[in-house]
């Protein structure tokens, strides 16, 4: 999708005396639980708690440090700029609250001020900043949404009726779940489905639903851009991005920031918060109001309906990983650790290149995703692993969990490796249906199939009925058979 204005290309003028666009600027405030890199099986043994092990163990202190270097400065700013007129919003994440709670109540209470202020606006999202939107089942979407409005009512006393996008966009599903749950609007990203062609600078209608768009490009400018001394509008200053804004052709502009770009992400030398602190003024220069995104789509009247675009385009890696992640919902018993594994971050940091938008650009080796895939694998499958013995069928669920990379089963053919592996019963079943026969041949040939399901899987039942069957059709069935059965015994 090519949206106008880029950060090479000037915007296009607006007709002569035209008002210029209203602006939307939201700060997405959220601290992901990373994953402990050096995880390993034993480190859990004795140990009630396995989350302390899943999890970086120095949450606590790599928090403290981005509150020092981003959250208070930038919130003490922001607090200046509620006071004098101007309006914002804000995107609160459960786990985020959890955190300041526990750790550092003070600056939640810093948050509390900002965000309770008249001039701000809370905005609902999924509780732990979730993919659960993605899953076939939307249950666990539906209880995290209430979940995080009754947080934000009982902490902040507001129930958020718009909802924010957190890396994943939604799909005619979930805007009924919203509707159904008192949303009456949405920000979703441009340049991903359902964000529709053309201009973002609209108020848009999904499904029933109206929706807000945000304008990647002029968002990256603050995101990405704005400490590259290559860039060549280096260096950005606050009156030239408010005259950027200004000629922007359309009704309002959103913009949707994660809130470590300022002083974390982008360290204050750039003059980051100088740029945060002249902004209000620089827009005021211009003639350009800031609504809060719910006064955006009762007052500007929707540019168009936005069709179906189709899904967002994964990686083989986060495929199996959001696979797996779907399945595990039934078999880890500690919620919790599950509900932290969901977190979109751990899915963004799977792909080599991942969009920005609001967010740091993140781009890095394949090994480095492959290493990232291979920790969250390692701890998740040890997640259903040790929560086996307390479901109703405990072979049933070890059967049915994901194994980690290094036991998955590694498709291949006479000649090469096939570039795909499955990394649960179920994901095997799945592949079926498009491994070429060659590649299905050349792994029942060799017994590969029944060993991995003997050994690995630990199902030996199952490993004797596939034993020599070639047809694709009929291994498929009776693996899924199999796969139904096992998970009768648990439900």
């Amino acid at each position: 999708m090519t949206f106008i204005y880029g950060n090479s290309d000037l915007p296009r003028m607006r007709g002569e005396g035209a008002n210029p666009p209203a602006v939307c600027l939201g700060f997405d405030i959220h601290y992901p639980c990373h994953l402990n890199p050096g995880f390993r099986p034993d480190m859990v043994k004795g140990k009630r708690n396995p989350k302390d092990s899943y999890f970086n163990p120095d949450m606590k202190e790599d928090l403290g440090q981005i509150i020092d270097r981003s959250f208070r400065p930038a919130t003490e700013i922001l607090l200046d700029l509620l006071d004098d007129g101007f309006k914002c919003a804000f995107s609160i994440s459960g786990v985020v609250v959890e955190h300041l709670e526990r750790w550092y109540p003070e600056m939640l209470e810093l948050i509390s001020r900002a965000a309770t202020h008249r001039n701000a606006e809370i905005l609902a999202e999924t509780y732990y900043h979730s993919v659960a939107g993605q899953f076939a089942d939307l249950a666990e979407f539906t209880d995290e949404l209430l979940m995080h409005r009754d947080l934000m009512k009982e902490q902040f006393a507001t129930v958020p009726t718009t909802f924010v996008h957190t890396d994943y966009p939604i799909t005619p599903a979930t805007a009924d779940v919203l509707a159904g749950a008192g949303i009456e609007a949405a920000i979703i990203e441009g340049g991903a489905p359902p964000a529709p062609e053309g201009d973002p600078n609209h108020t848009y209608t999904y499904h029933g639903l109206p929706v807000l768009v945000t304008h990647c490009d002029l968002t990256d400018d603050i995101a990405v851009r704005f400490p590259s001394r290559e860039w060549d509008r280096w260096p950005l200053m606050a009156d030239r991005y408010a005259k950027w804004l200004a000629v922007s052709p359309g009704d309002c502009i959103t913009l949707f920031l994660d809130y470590r770009i300022f002083g974390d992400v982008i360290g204050p030398e750039t003059g980051i918060f100088d740029f945060l602190r002249a902004l209000p003024a620089a827009l005021a220069g211009e003639g350009i109001m800031t609504l809060h995104p719910s006064e955006a789509v009762r007052t500007i009247p929707p540019q168009a309906d936005i069709e179906e675009t189709g899904g967002p385009q994964r990686t083989i890696l986060q495929q199996s990983a959001l696979e797996a992640l779907e399945e595990a919902g039934d078999l880890v018993t500690d919620r919790a650790v599950w509900r932290c594994l969901l977190e979109t971050d751990h899915i963004r940091r799977m792909a080599m290149r991942s969009p920005s938008c609001g967010r740091s650009l993140h781009a890095v080796s394949h090994q480095a995703t492959y290493d990232y895939f291979t920790s969250f694998m390692q701890i998740l499958s040890h997640a259903e692993e040790r929560s086996a013995s307390r479901t109703r069928s405990p072979k049933a669920a070890f059967s049915l969990r994901c194994v980690p990379p290094d036991k998955a089963f590694s498709f291949s053919s006479y000649d090469r490796p096939a570039g795909y592996a499955a990394y649960s019963l179920q994901e095997l079943a799945s592949m079926l249906d498009f491994t070429p026969d060659d590649v299905i041949r050349y792994h029942v040939e060799r017994d590969d199939i029944y060993r991995w399901i003997d050994q690995v899987v630990g199902d030996g039942k199952l490993a004797k009925k596939v034993q020599g069957i070639s047809d694709r059709n009929e291994l498929r069935s009776t693996i899924q058979k199999r796969i139904d059965e096992l998970w009768k015994r648990l439900r």
